[in-house]
């Protein structure tokens, strides 16, 4: 039997739900194996990464086929959206012209952390005189860190990592959100599009299969690839 490769390029709570999937799929009778992040090459049989990143690497030539998205708890979609959040005793109640803010960003190849709430300040007519320093972080909880101890003033969070985080730590007691982006089509799970054509067949249908995921395609991701475009920061 062939043996498969696994892999994620999301961190934070992404983690414990590909890992559940993986072991539903075992269960299924699948020889599927978890391999070790890789730096955005997503060079697996099964990835779950960000949308904007998967769409990328397809432009690119890599050949991954969407077929799935989780539905998070709380959501009747597989939908997803940015909570920007600030500390409670900040003074920050929105975002403004000219404010400087400065942004925890998680990464600049992130959609939910960096792209999205680009689009989301193109949209509603912010100028980008709202955000002045950026401060790296690595992740979405290291964001929220990052505004907890006073080193940036806000952070745009995956509002999946953000309500994760609160039923663990007292401490987001002290932050509040201050504004909400619109709901994206959520990460995706993709198949390595070279598998053997019965192979790639159950793999697409047993994901598919899975508790709290739900059908996706390619074309749900384009409008990434086009915010991501106007960005000199886009990923590559």
């Amino acid at each position: 039997m062939t043996v498969l490769r696994a892999t994620t390029h999301l961190a934070d709570g992404a983690n414990q739900l590909f890992d559940a999937w993986i072991a539903g799929l075992q269960d299924l009778g699948f020889d599927i194996a978890r391999a070790a992040a890789d730096d955005g090459v997503l060079d697996a049989d099964v990835v779950f990464a960000c949308g904007l990143l998967t769409s990328v690497r397809v432009q690119e030539g890599q050949p991954l086929t969407v077929v799935a998205a989780p539905i998070f708890d709380g959501e009747t979609e597989a939908t997803y959206r940015s909570v920007i959040v600030a500390r409670r005793d900040s003074g920050i109640d929105g975002l403004v012209p000219d404010a400087q803010l400065r942004l925890a960003v998680n990464e600049f190849d992130s959609w939910s952390g960096w792209h999205g709430l680009k689009e989301h300040l193109r949209t509603t007519d912010v100028p980008a005189s709202a955000i002045g320093q950026h401060v790296m972080t690595g992740g979405h909880v290291g964001s929220i860190e990052a505004v907890l101890d006073g080193r940036a003033d806000i952070a745009s969070i995956d509002h999946s990592v953000w309500d994760a985080r609160r039923t663990v730590d007292a401490r987001l007691a002290d932050m509040s959100v201050i504004d909400s982006t619109r709901s994206w089509p959520a990460p995706p799970v993709s198949l390595r599009a070279t598998l053997p054509a019965d192979i790639q067949s159950r793999l697409r249908e047993a994901v598919v299969s899975l508790p709290g995921l739900s059908p996706a395609n390619l074309a749900d991701y384009d409008f990434m690839l086009d915010e991501a475009e106007r960005d000199p920061n886009a990923t590559s």
